[in-house]
């Protein structure tokens, strides 16, 4: 967690933005349940249960600041709201996401980053990262 830390760090200081105790708070969250892919509300239901004072406003602030930054990823996972996990290395990667029970598994495969960059090549597009959200049942709903 101290490297992800540091990339905080690194992001905020070079666009002169204070690494405020509420942002390392929001951030670490989202590190620990990096495999839970917790939404806004989540985020500052966990804070206050830890006793922390930070508004639910404060959380999607950041949230949207870290997203825009590339630090954290916002994923649609097919509800009214957003989940975010960490972003950089895991990057370009799908989620298989079940219809009944809600439950989220990700994958990846060198087969689908290869596809998905040929794709871009063909039609002249500058690929920077992608997700892939795949919805149907999981073998404990099926």
């Amino acid at each position: 967690m101290t490297a992800e830390l540091g990339d905080l760090r690194e992001f905020l200081h070079a666009r002169k933005l204070k690494a405020t105790r509420t942002r390392r708070l929001i951030f670490q969250e989202i590190i620990a349940s990096s495999d839970a892919h917790p939404n806004a509300s989540e985020i500052h239901q966990r804070l206050t249960r830890k006793g922390e004072r930070v508004s639910l406003a404060s959380v999607y602030r950041t949230l949207s600041l870290f997203v825009k930054s590339g630090l954290v990823s916002q994923v649609d996972l097919g509800e009214d709201h957003s989940h975010y996990e960490p972003g950089g290395p895991k990057a370009g990667h799908g989620h298989l996401i079940c219809l009944s029970c809600g439950s989220v598994t990700e994958f990846s495969d060198p087969k689908i980053h290869r596809l998905i960059g040929r794709i871009g090549r063909d039609r002249d597009f500058g690929l920077d990262k992608f997700s892939i959200q795949a919805f149907g049942y999981c073998g404990k709903c099926r």
